[in-house]
This record gives structure tokens, sequence and C-alpha cells, in this order.
């Protein structure tokens, strides 16, 4: 039994301090400057090309919203939770998978707009 238990207790004991976010905080500078290249109409396809992979995805009747982390630290959580949206920029794109707008203001006025209908 404590031949076991050794392992997770060695490995819970060298995480220890270690910031769980630090791997994804080093994105952040990459995603910030990225981002900055972002325009409207932009695909997809062009804009996986500029930033890479979400953080997060949404999909609705309208289109689709990818955020990706824009400020340090925070914790992890679902879309519900206010920090991830405060913590994520969102890029909203069209049924047509082309960049409509992003930030927060236009993704906020676009469920407005357009409804908050997920599929």
């Amino acid at each position: 039994m404590v031949a076991v238990l050794l392992p997770f207790v060695a490995v819970s004991c060298g995480s220890k301090g270690v910031n769980p976010f630090s791997k994804s905080d080093e994105q952040v500078d990459d995603n910030i400057a990225n981002l900055m290249g972002l325009s409207v109409g932009m695909t997809k396809g062009q804009v996986y090309e500029l930033v890479g992979v979400a953080n997060y995805m949404e999909g609705y009747d309208w289109g689709s919203v990818w955020r990706y982390k824009i400020k340090k630290g925070g914790k992890a959580g679902s879309l519900a939770n206010k920090e991830v949206e405060d913590n994520y920029m969102p890029v909203v794109f069209d049924n047509t998978d082309r960049v409509m707008g992003y930030g927060q203001k236009f993704y906020d006025q676009t469920l407005s707009d357009l409804g908050t209908g997920q599929f």
C-alpha cells in the first residue's frame, strides 16, 4: 500500500507552488500581439493561422465565437464565469465563418441583436 501511494505523494509535493496557469500565461503575450492583426471579414482559417486554437468556443444559430486569453492569471471555469469573460477576448464569426467583429462590447451587442440561441 505504501509503495502505491509514494508516487502520488512525490508528485503532489513536487508540484507545490507551481502556477497551474503559467503555460497559458506565456501564451497571453503572443495572443495579444497576434490578435492585433485581426480584421473584419477574415475567415476562420485565417484567424487560426494568425492566433491558433481558441481557448473557448461557442456556437449560435447566427454564427460562432472563439475566445482567446488576453490577461494573465485567473481561474479556469465555464463561460458563465465572469472571470472567464474578463480574461478572454471574443472573436465573433457570422454563419459564413467570417469575422463580424471582436471584443467584449461587440460580443455583448451581437448577443443583444441576434440572440443567444445556441446549438
